[in-house]
Protein backbone atom coordinates (compact mmCIF):
# COMPACT_ATOMS: atom_id res chain seq x y z
CA UNK A 1 0.00 0.00 0.00
CA UNK A 2 0.95 3.11 -0.72
CA UNK A 3 0.21 4.52 2.69
CA UNK A 4 2.90 1.76 3.99
CA UNK A 5 5.80 3.28 2.07
CA UNK A 6 5.40 6.49 2.86
CA UNK A 7 5.53 5.52 6.61
CA UNK A 8 8.81 3.68 5.64
CA UNK A 9 10.61 6.20 3.63
CA UNK A 10 13.43 7.99 5.21
CA UNK A 11 12.76 11.26 6.47
CA UNK A 12 14.80 12.85 3.62
CA UNK A 13 12.39 10.96 1.42
CA UNK A 14 9.15 12.32 4.10
CA UNK A 15 10.80 15.29 3.16
CA UNK A 16 10.53 15.37 -1.12
CA UNK A 17 7.56 14.07 -0.66
CA UNK A 18 6.56 16.94 1.82
CA UNK A 19 7.23 19.48 -0.97
CA UNK A 20 5.59 17.64 -3.44
CA UNK A 21 2.18 17.49 -1.79
CA UNK A 22 2.69 21.58 -0.92
CA UNK A 23 3.45 22.08 -4.46
CA UNK A 24 0.36 19.98 -6.03
CA UNK A 25 -1.88 22.07 -3.48
CA UNK A 26 -0.75 25.22 -4.30
CA UNK A 27 -0.97 25.03 -7.81
CA UNK A 28 -4.50 23.27 -7.34
CA UNK A 29 -5.68 25.64 -4.76
CA UNK A 30 -4.84 28.82 -6.89
CA UNK A 31 -6.41 26.79 -9.38
CA UNK A 32 -9.48 26.83 -7.91
CA UNK A 33 -9.34 29.68 -6.26
CA UNK A 34 -9.10 32.04 -10.00
CA UNK A 35 -11.96 29.82 -10.95
CA UNK A 36 -14.25 31.50 -8.14
CA UNK A 37 -12.68 35.02 -8.94
CA UNK A 38 -13.76 34.55 -12.38
CA UNK A 39 -17.27 33.20 -12.04
CA UNK A 40 -17.57 36.52 -9.55
CA UNK A 41 -16.61 38.74 -11.58
CA UNK A 42 -15.91 37.04 -15.30
CA UNK A 43 -13.26 38.53 -18.15
CA UNK A 44 -12.57 41.18 -15.63
CA UNK A 45 -10.86 38.80 -13.04
CA UNK A 46 -8.12 39.00 -15.37
CA UNK A 47 -7.25 42.34 -15.42
CA UNK A 48 -7.54 41.76 -11.15
CA UNK A 49 -5.40 38.75 -10.88
CA UNK A 50 -2.71 39.59 -13.85
CA UNK A 51 -2.16 43.05 -12.59
CA UNK A 52 -4.26 44.30 -9.42
CA UNK A 53 -4.93 47.97 -8.82
CA UNK A 54 -4.74 48.43 -4.72
CA UNK A 55 -6.71 51.42 -4.70
CA UNK A 56 -10.01 48.75 -6.67
CA UNK A 57 -12.29 46.73 -4.63
CA UNK A 58 -12.72 44.50 -6.51
CA UNK A 59 -9.19 43.59 -7.00
CA UNK A 60 -8.23 43.35 -3.57
CA UNK A 61 -11.53 41.13 -2.99
CA UNK A 62 -9.85 38.50 -5.85
CA UNK A 63 -6.10 38.94 -4.23
CA UNK A 64 -7.78 37.77 -0.93
CA UNK A 65 -9.57 34.91 -2.32
CA UNK A 66 -6.38 34.08 -3.51
CA UNK A 67 -5.04 34.00 -0.74
CA UNK A 68 -7.08 32.21 1.41
CA UNK A 69 -7.05 29.54 -1.52
CA UNK A 70 -3.23 29.50 -1.51
CA UNK A 71 -2.89 28.69 2.63
CA UNK A 72 -5.74 25.87 2.45
CA UNK A 73 -3.81 24.40 -0.96
CA UNK A 74 -0.11 24.80 0.00
CA UNK A 75 -0.52 24.41 4.17
CA UNK A 76 -3.24 22.82 5.58
CA UNK A 77 -4.42 20.33 3.00
CA UNK A 78 -1.08 18.70 1.97
CA UNK A 79 -0.05 18.82 6.06
CA UNK A 80 -3.51 16.02 7.20
CA UNK A 81 -2.47 14.18 3.86
CA UNK A 82 0.90 14.20 4.99
CA UNK A 83 0.44 13.12 8.49
CA UNK A 84 -2.21 10.18 7.54
CA UNK A 85 0.52 8.95 5.17
CA UNK A 86 3.26 9.41 7.73
CA UNK A 87 1.99 7.76 10.47
CA UNK A 88 -1.20 5.46 11.74
CA UNK A 89 -2.27 8.11 14.07
CA UNK A 90 -2.47 11.04 11.97
CA UNK A 91 -3.31 13.50 15.19
CA UNK A 92 -1.31 12.69 17.35
CA UNK A 93 1.50 12.69 14.40
CA UNK A 94 1.17 16.30 14.46
CA UNK A 95 0.85 17.07 17.81
CA UNK A 96 -2.71 17.54 18.57
CA UNK A 97 -2.39 16.49 22.00
CA UNK A 98 -4.15 18.08 25.08
CA UNK A 99 -2.57 21.49 26.56
CA UNK A 100 -1.47 22.79 30.34
CA UNK A 101 -3.24 26.05 30.70
CA UNK A 102 -0.62 27.48 32.60
CA UNK A 103 1.75 27.10 29.07
CA UNK A 104 -1.05 28.97 27.45
CA UNK A 105 -0.93 31.44 30.04
CA UNK A 106 2.74 32.09 29.69
CA UNK A 107 2.92 31.83 25.86
CA UNK A 108 -0.12 34.55 25.31
CA UNK A 109 2.40 36.59 27.89
CA UNK A 110 5.11 36.07 25.88
CA UNK A 111 4.31 36.99 22.82
CA UNK A 112 2.35 40.11 24.24
CA UNK A 113 5.99 41.02 25.85
CA UNK A 114 7.60 40.07 22.91
CA UNK A 115 6.58 42.83 20.67
CA UNK A 116 8.83 45.46 21.10
CA UNK A 117 11.29 42.53 21.00
CA UNK A 118 10.38 42.21 17.41
CA UNK A 119 10.80 45.24 16.44
CA UNK A 120 13.89 45.68 17.93
CA UNK A 121 15.20 42.45 15.45
CA UNK A 122 13.37 44.24 12.50
CA UNK A 123 15.28 47.80 12.91
CA UNK A 124 18.43 45.60 13.20
CA UNK A 125 17.35 43.85 10.02
CA UNK A 126 16.48 46.91 8.23
CA UNK A 127 20.01 47.95 8.66
CA UNK A 128 20.86 45.09 6.23
CA UNK A 129 21.83 46.29 2.90
CA UNK A 130 19.57 44.24 0.31
CA UNK A 131 19.51 44.41 -3.19
CA UNK A 132 16.80 46.64 -5.52
CA UNK A 133 14.66 43.47 -6.50
CA UNK A 134 14.40 42.86 -2.92
CA UNK A 135 13.29 46.34 -1.74
CA UNK A 136 10.93 46.41 -4.91
CA UNK A 137 9.40 43.17 -3.62
CA UNK A 138 9.52 44.81 0.10
CA UNK A 139 7.72 48.17 -1.30
CA UNK A 140 4.83 46.28 -3.22
CA UNK A 141 4.24 43.96 -0.08
CA UNK A 142 4.03 46.90 1.82
CA UNK A 143 1.23 48.52 -0.19
CA UNK A 144 -0.45 46.01 -0.43
CA UNK A 145 -0.70 45.04 3.47
CA UNK A 146 -1.78 48.33 3.94
CA UNK A 147 -4.70 48.01 1.40
CA UNK A 148 -6.00 44.72 2.85
CA UNK A 149 -5.76 46.42 6.29
CA UNK A 150 -7.82 49.46 5.81
CA UNK A 151 -10.96 47.68 6.24
CA UNK A 152 -14.59 49.85 6.73
CA UNK A 153 -16.72 47.31 9.10
CA UNK A 154 -16.74 44.17 10.83
CA UNK A 155 -17.33 41.66 7.73
CA UNK A 156 -13.86 43.08 6.28
CA UNK A 157 -12.02 42.99 9.58
CA UNK A 158 -13.56 39.22 9.99
CA UNK A 159 -12.05 38.43 6.59
CA UNK A 160 -8.64 39.71 7.63
CA UNK A 161 -8.90 37.58 10.68
CA UNK A 162 -9.52 34.67 8.85
CA UNK A 163 -7.16 35.21 6.11
CA UNK A 164 -4.27 36.71 8.12
CA UNK A 165 -4.86 35.36 11.64
CA UNK A 166 -6.72 31.68 11.83
CA UNK A 167 -5.41 30.39 8.21
CA UNK A 168 -1.61 30.68 8.54
CA UNK A 169 -1.91 30.48 12.00
CA UNK A 170 -2.92 26.52 11.62
CA UNK A 171 -1.37 26.02 8.44
CA UNK A 172 1.64 26.93 9.27
CA UNK A 173 2.25 25.33 12.36
CA UNK A 174 0.58 22.21 10.87
CA UNK A 175 3.29 22.36 7.96
CA UNK A 176 6.73 23.78 9.70
CA UNK A 177 6.11 22.51 13.56
CA UNK A 178 3.80 19.26 12.71
CA UNK A 179 6.11 18.38 9.80
CA UNK A 180 9.23 19.96 8.84
CA UNK A 181 10.29 20.25 12.29
CA UNK A 182 10.20 16.75 13.55
CA UNK A 183 11.53 15.47 10.13
CA UNK A 184 14.70 17.36 10.33
CA UNK A 185 15.10 16.64 14.05
CA UNK A 186 14.79 13.31 12.66
CA UNK A 187 17.24 14.46 9.87
CA UNK A 188 19.66 15.90 12.01
CA UNK A 189 19.63 13.60 15.27
CA UNK A 190 19.05 16.90 17.22
CA UNK A 191 15.40 18.80 17.94
CA UNK A 192 17.26 21.88 18.26
CA UNK A 193 18.40 22.11 14.83
CA UNK A 194 14.76 21.12 13.62
CA UNK A 195 13.62 24.22 15.59
CA UNK A 196 16.38 26.30 13.71
CA UNK A 197 15.67 24.49 10.61
CA UNK A 198 11.90 24.45 10.29
CA UNK A 199 11.89 28.41 11.72
CA UNK A 200 14.59 29.23 8.73
CA UNK A 201 12.28 27.79 6.43
CA UNK A 202 9.02 29.55 7.82
CA UNK A 203 10.97 32.77 7.52
CA UNK A 204 12.08 32.52 4.02
CA UNK A 205 8.44 31.32 2.69
CA UNK A 206 7.33 34.93 3.40
CA UNK A 207 9.89 36.38 0.90
CA UNK A 208 9.95 39.35 3.03
CA UNK A 209 13.47 39.41 3.36
CA UNK A 210 13.16 43.33 5.83
CA UNK A 211 11.18 41.19 8.29
CA UNK A 212 13.04 37.69 7.94
CA UNK A 213 14.91 38.14 11.46
CA UNK A 214 12.26 38.71 13.48
CA UNK A 215 9.93 36.07 11.68
CA UNK A 216 13.00 33.93 12.06
CA UNK A 217 12.91 34.37 15.89
CA UNK A 218 9.31 33.96 15.80
CA UNK A 219 9.31 30.76 14.33
CA UNK A 220 12.11 29.69 16.81
CA UNK A 221 9.65 30.77 20.00
CA UNK A 222 6.90 28.54 18.27
CA UNK A 223 9.37 25.61 17.60
CA UNK A 224 10.32 25.38 21.24
CA UNK A 225 6.47 26.14 22.19
CA UNK A 226 5.81 22.76 20.40
CA UNK A 227 8.75 20.79 21.72
CA UNK A 228 7.99 22.05 25.35
CA UNK A 229 4.52 21.72 25.66
CA UNK A 230 4.26 18.64 23.28
CA UNK A 231 1.27 19.93 21.76
CA UNK A 232 0.90 21.65 18.77
CA UNK A 233 -1.71 23.70 19.72
CA UNK A 234 0.76 25.66 22.19
CA UNK A 235 2.17 27.34 18.54
CA UNK A 236 -1.48 27.68 17.06
CA UNK A 237 -2.48 30.02 20.09
CA UNK A 238 0.72 31.78 20.04
CA UNK A 239 0.76 32.44 16.23
CA UNK A 240 -3.07 33.43 16.26
CA UNK A 241 -2.47 35.80 19.15
CA UNK A 242 0.83 37.66 17.35
CA UNK A 243 -0.84 38.05 13.90
CA UNK A 244 -4.32 39.10 15.77
CA UNK A 245 -2.23 41.61 17.66
CA UNK A 246 -0.75 42.85 14.16
CA UNK A 247 -4.37 43.27 12.20
CA UNK A 248 -5.79 45.48 15.00
CA UNK A 249 -2.62 47.88 15.24
CA UNK A 250 -1.96 47.73 11.46
CA UNK A 251 -5.77 48.53 11.06
CA UNK A 252 -5.74 51.38 13.91
CA UNK A 253 -2.80 52.95 12.27
CA UNK A 254 -4.07 52.58 8.59
CA UNK A 255 -7.33 54.33 9.88
CA UNK A 256 -5.27 57.10 11.49
CA UNK A 257 -6.51 56.14 15.27
CA UNK A 258 -3.29 54.66 16.39
CA UNK A 259 0.14 56.61 15.85
CA UNK A 260 2.03 55.39 13.40
CA UNK A 261 5.19 55.39 16.08
CA UNK A 262 3.40 52.46 17.77
CA UNK A 263 4.61 50.12 15.43
CA UNK A 264 8.11 50.66 15.73
CA UNK A 265 8.22 50.75 19.52
CA UNK A 266 11.43 49.23 21.11
CA UNK A 267 12.88 49.20 17.54
CA UNK A 268 16.08 51.51 17.23
CA UNK A 269 13.99 54.72 15.90
CA UNK A 270 11.89 54.38 18.88
CA UNK A 271 12.12 54.10 22.42
CA UNK A 272 14.89 51.25 21.70
CA UNK A 273 15.22 50.27 25.73
CA UNK A 274 11.81 48.72 25.70
CA UNK A 275 13.26 46.26 23.26
CA UNK A 276 16.51 45.20 25.15
CA UNK A 277 13.36 45.09 28.11
CA UNK A 278 11.11 43.06 26.32
CA UNK A 279 13.84 41.06 25.24
CA UNK A 280 15.13 39.76 28.49
CA UNK A 281 11.56 39.46 29.80
CA UNK A 282 11.27 36.84 26.90
CA UNK A 283 14.27 34.56 28.10
CA UNK A 284 12.83 34.88 31.32
CA UNK A 285 9.55 33.92 30.20
CA UNK A 286 10.94 30.79 27.69
CA UNK A 287 12.67 29.50 30.93
CA UNK A 288 9.87 29.53 32.74
CA UNK A 289 7.93 27.92 29.99
CA UNK A 290 10.69 25.28 29.26
CA UNK A 291 10.32 24.44 33.67
CA UNK A 292 6.48 23.91 33.16
CA UNK A 293 6.98 21.60 30.77
CA UNK A 294 9.65 19.81 32.74
CA UNK A 295 7.28 19.82 35.40
CA UNK A 296 4.48 18.09 33.90
CA UNK A 297 6.49 15.36 32.17
CA UNK A 298 6.29 16.80 28.41
CA UNK A 299 10.07 17.41 28.19
CA UNK A 300 13.42 16.04 29.52
CA UNK A 301 16.23 18.12 30.75
CA UNK A 302 18.29 16.25 27.71
CA UNK A 303 15.76 16.47 24.91
CA UNK A 304 17.42 18.92 22.46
Amino acid sequence: MISNYFRESSPLMKIVLTLLFCLTGLLLFMFIGSIVVFSIYGSAALSYLSNPDPSTHEAIVALKILQISQAIGLFIIPSFLLAYYFSTNPSKYLGFNKINLNLVILVTVTIIVAFPAINLLASLNELVSLPQWMNEMEGKAQALTKTFMTVNGFGGLLVNFIMIAILPALGEELLFRGIIQKLFSEITGKVVWGIVISALLFSFMHLQFQGFLPRFALGVLFGFFYVWSGSLWLPIIAHFINNSIAIIGYTMIYKGDLSSEAENIGGLSVMWPFGIMSLALVLMLLLKIRSEGLRIGKIEKTSL
